[in-house]
């Protein structure tokens, strides 16, 4: 569990981090961080930027690829850098930039019947084929559990439908998140 303070600490790391990016430099978080039990988990997380209340870019591991601080360092550099869906991001913007760090509980297998749609995330898994919708994305756009993982299973680059294939493994969890306020 990440508390409100260092839930704030990791978006401090994660402004950090891609402001140290714009001059070709690398962040190393402070030993004494990494030594914390909190930020030496593995649990996924994702760091999003927001612009005007607007996608900026989003990018996360999920559990197990790097502890919580790594993960938000590299997190942090790869969505303002290497989104794919949007160009890099310009120093200009980092202004008017809000952070937000999504923390992601243990995933547990479920079916769409086990989805709290805006409340849980939904990871889908069919081989090498895999994806993720946090539960901000079923608030945004009003998506049904099964809309949740319809979108996760074209996301991984499959058909909508394999939901209904019995090798498609379904997964949910839930987030603690931390978000810059808007200016």
């Amino acid at each position: 569990m990440v508390t409100k303070a260092q839930g704030k600490l990791l978006i401090k790391i994660a402004r950090a981090a891609i402001e140290r990016a714009f001059r070709h430099k690398s962040f190393p978080a402070p030993a004494h961080l990494r030594k914390q039990h909190a930020f030496s988990q593995k649990p996924g997380v994702f760091v999003t930027l927001l612009k005007k209340s607007e996608f900026r870019g989003s990018v996360g591991y999920p559990q197990g690829t790097y502890s919580l601080i790594d993960g938000v360092v590299r997190a942090a550099r790869d969505a303002a850098f290497n989104d794919p869906r949007f160009k890099a991001l310009k120093k200009s913007e980092l202004q008017r930039l809000r952070v937000r760090v999504d923390v992601l509980s243990r995933f547990k297998k479920t079916s769409i019947k086990g989805i709290r749609a805006g409340k849980d995330g939904t990871y889908v898994e069919f081989g090498l084929f895999k994806a993720l919708q946090l539960p901000e994305d079923a608030k945004k756009f009003k998506w049904t559990a099964r809309e949740m993982v319809e979108n996760a299973l074209r996301k991984a680059g499959l058909a909508a439908e394999m939901w209904k294939d019995r090798n498609v493994k379904i997964y949910r969890f839930s987030t603690t998140a931390f978000e810059e306020k808007a200016d």
